[in-house]
């Protein structure tokens, strides 16, 4: 459909979703989608809006007001909002730009984790390109009347805000003693592993551990563990025929329950309907 904005001009366009109520409830999803070419006519100022924004520069400038800062994103920049809290963007004259407006599961508090670690709302990282595409084609798509199916939409969301995270943080130098408590949890997720146990590894203190490790990961070590033991989960029930059973086990849980509760509460869906979506199913019904 057409925005009837000012300052949008004829050739763009926009599409609007309505979720379902098993995606409001336990997954991230769209709400608008679109692909813009302005004069220095659109802006939009908000007080709040209960969503949060994605958005690639294709060409030009625009000006983004947010928490008492002011920037200007340009071709090739990722925007990151969370437009609950006040916010203003207007454009300069030849602005092209591709955005999704999203919401859902965690999402409000992973865009501020993310938008924290990158020291604000502009993203200027190579990966923009592979953000900025996914969004062109979303919107492309979407425009040509195409329905994605709402689990594939969560996690393509998901995708995209870790590629975002991934660029956010510092790099981990190979041999650091955050290097070496990382590769400790790789190669022992299936066992116990505290916080003391690293500490020792890095003759570091507890405390001191928990503030460098996340610092240069973007995660408390806790956090790490959980991610890292979910990533190998994700991929046994992709590429292996062992039972839910086996991979809680096998990654470090003690009981099946307790791997179900964390990946769905983490993931988003169970392990048994993440499996089944992986292997081109129907996702049954909760």
């Amino acid at each position: 459909m057409k925005s009837v904005d000012p300052g949008i001009l004829p050739q763009s366009h926009c599409s609007t979703f309505q979720p379902s109520e098993n995606a409001k409830k336990s997954l991230i999803y769209m709400t608008w989608c679109g692909h813009y070419f302005c004069t220095r006519e659109y802006y939009m100022s908000r007080e709040t809006y209960p969503y949060n924004l994605l958005l690639f520069v294709r060409r030009g400038e625009m000006d983004v007001r947010c928490r008492g800062e002011e920037y200007v994103a340009q071709k090739g920049e990722v925007v990151l909002l969370d437009c609950v809290h006040p916010h203003y963007y207007r454009a300069h004259d030849g602005l092209e730009f591709v955005y999704i407006h999203f919401d859902g599961l965690n999402s409000h508090e992973l865009v501020g984790q993310i938008v924290e670690l990158n020291g604000g709302p502009i993203f200027r990282q190579e990966q923009n390109l592979e953000v900025g595409k996914e969004l062109y084609e979303t919107a492309l798509l979407h425009e040509r009347g195409t329905v994605q199916n709402a689990l594939h939409v969560h996690f393509w969301i998901n995708a995209l805000l870790q590629k975002l995270s991934l660029v956010a943080v510092p790099p981990v130098r190979e041999g650091s003693p955050i290097d070496e408590a990382i590769q400790y949890i790789i190669h022992h997720v299936g066992e116990p592993i505290s916080l003391d146990d690293l500490a020792r590894l890095t003759n570091f203190s507890p405390c001191y551990l928990s503030h460098s490790f996340k610092k240069q990961t973007g995660y408390s070590p806790s956090e790490y563990v959980i991610n890292t033991r979910l990533e190998k989960a994700q991929r046994l029930l992709t590429h292996s025929r062992k039972s839910v059973n086996e991979i809680a086990f096998e990654v470090g849980y003690g009981s099946a329950s307790s791997f179900i509760n964390v990946f769905t509460r983490k993931v988003g869906y169970t392990p048994k309907a993440f499996r089944t979506m992986q292997q081109g199913g129907s996702v049954p019904k909760k």
